[in-house]
């Protein structure tokens, strides 16, 4: 109610008394009328501007013609003014993103970039291209490009990172790469050339005169189907010429899936020298929220003694896709047990970006976004709530810890100035677990604060109507001397925050 909404429709046709849009509520009883011209013969398009005095969770919008006539219609758009506000972004949904501060996020993330065609997504919203995307089934309209994930980007303090399309999916049919590669290099000079180059000129002319300086770029993704020889010649053509287009850009390459060991040998052998990331993904089993993390752990470990070993020892591990198969609590453990794991192994591992991020209710599978949501709101998966949980109080100096651990999950650290330490733990056991703290002298106790989650069962799970059943709490602490005790609860994540005397 008192919302504005403005958009527009293409039209084309023969009405002699003209068009008419409506907005109606659910019930059909409430409604905001508008009058539009008469169409014409060629396509046009024609402003829609509605202010409801109705509250409505289910509107229609109808558009018709007054007297008789036939109408062609394409492009239906509307959006409120609190989403124009925010340049084009459901204001909910940028802060659902902007709360859990990342510092890069990917993109087009997954399987979507391979085929993806940046070209196709920038200019005028009417002049993009429409097509199929079956493996999202989805229609892809293009109105989410380049310039829109920019600065989305730059609105929540994110460094954007790109994946680039290098004919991974037509490998097999002998795909022209340098049509490929031109059009590689021809997104670098958009996002990063001056106006005064050519496709810094059409950025321009796009609404965005200074170059982007998108320093983070990734060679195409998942590409196992293509075989490790024929990706790393690949990478071995790209990379360089990328390099030398823009000298100050950092490459990531594709790493492993799963436990995948000797593809990522053969990647780090053959082109790891010409990279700065290895890029490997992890899907987990959500009834392994306990031994997953540790497993992968492991993993992590053996990539960098891989690493270590190469002809670029510099090179760091990007997990640019990892989750559990739920949004039950299982994957909310499961969370803040891989991120505990990520830092423990901050030597060789410097990035994580979990995936899916944001998923439509309506959507047909990957049921295990962070971000939950339909056209009235959106709910934390249990993943988002520990993720937020750990970010809140991320420090980034690793504290070691030595003691019985009895089946938890942990990491400590401390904060840049030294006057905080956090203790960020998960307790995959069906036992409560009393744990104490004996910190050493050089750092003197002070209070003592502990943020819980534990929703008690492995089947909890958030919704639209119940978006705060996994939350975090309120734990008890007792600190005495240069001990800090407190108890978790089975099946619990909890960050105990401890400030200096």
């Amino acid at each position: 109610k008192g919302q504005t909404y403005q958009g527009s429709i293409w039209a084309r046709g023969q009405a002699a008394e003209g068009m008419a849009a409506r907005l109606l509520d659910e019930n059909r009883k409430q409604f905001a009328d508008i009058e539009l011209p008469k169409p014409e013969p060629e396509w046009k398009e024609y402003k829609l501007d509605f202010k409801p005095e109705f509250d409505c969770k289910q509107a229609t919008l109808q558009i018709g013609i007054l007297g008789k006539g036939k109408v062609w219609l394409d492009q239906v758009s509307l959006m409120s003014e609190s989403a124009k506000k925010t340049g084009g972004y459901r204001p909910d949904l940028l802060k659902a993103v902007a709360d859990i501060k990342p510092p890069v996020i990917r993109w087009p993330g997954g399987c979507f970039a391979s085929p993806y065609r940046w070209k196709d997504g920038i200019g005028p919203q009417s002049q993009r291209k429409v097509y199929p995307r079956e493996i999202w089934d989805d229609l892809e309209i293009n109105a989410f490009g380049t310039d829109e994930f920019i600065r989305m980007c730059k609105k929540i303090g994110a460094e954007p990172l790109i994946v680039v399309n290098i004919g991974t999916t037509a490998w097999n049919e002998n795909p022209n790469e340098a049509e490929f590669m031109q059009d590689v290099l021809d997104w670098i000079e958009y996002c990063n050339s001056p106006a005064t180059s050519k496709w810094g000129k059409v950025r321009a002319q796009n609404g965005h005169p200074e170059p982007y300086n998108v320093r983070y770029w990734e060679i195409d993704n998942e590409t196992w189907g293509m075989g490790a020889e024929n990706y790393i010649a690949a990478v071995k053509n790209f990379a360089p010429v990328m390099k030398k287009a823009d000298p100050t850009i950092k490459l990531a390459a594709c790493g492993s899936g799963g436990f995948d060991l000797e593809w990522n040998r053969k990647l780090i052998d053959g082109c790891g020298e010409l990279i700065d990331y290895l890029s490997i993904h992890h899907y987990e089993s959500p009834d392994l929220f306990a031994e997953g993390p540790f497993n992968y752990e492991k993993f992590i470990k053996q990539t960098g003694e891989l690493i270590a070993k190469s002809k670029n020892p510099n090179l760091k591990i990007y997990c640019s896709e990892w989750n559990a198969q739920s949004i039950d609590w299982r994957t909310g453990l499961y969370a803040g047990g891989v991120l505990n794991a990520f830092e423990r192994c901050s030597d060789i591992f410097e990035m994580g970006g979990p995936a899916l991020f944001l998923r439509h209710l309506s959507a047909t599978a990957w049921n295990n976004a962070f971000i939950n949501f339909d056209h009235t709101g959106w709910f934390p998966a249990p993943n988002y709530v520990v993720m937020k949980l750990w970010r809140d109080n991320y420090a980034p100096n690793r504290i070691a810890t030595e003691g019985d651990g009895k089946g938890l999950n942990a990491v400590a650290t401390k904060s840049q100035d030294g006057e905080m330490v956090y203790f960020k733990a998960v307790n995959p056991t069906d036992k409560e677990v009393e744990t104490t703290l004996s910190i050493d002298e050089s750092f003197k106790v002070g209070k003592a604060s502990m943020m819980l989650v534990a929703p008690g069962s492995l089947n909890v799970m958030n919704s639209l109507e119940n978006p705060d059943k996994v939350r975090p709490e309120n734990g008890k602490v007792q600190t005495e001397g240069q001990q800090v005790t407190f108890m978790l609860p089975k099946l619990s994540a909890a960050v105990v925050i401890i400030e200096s005397e």
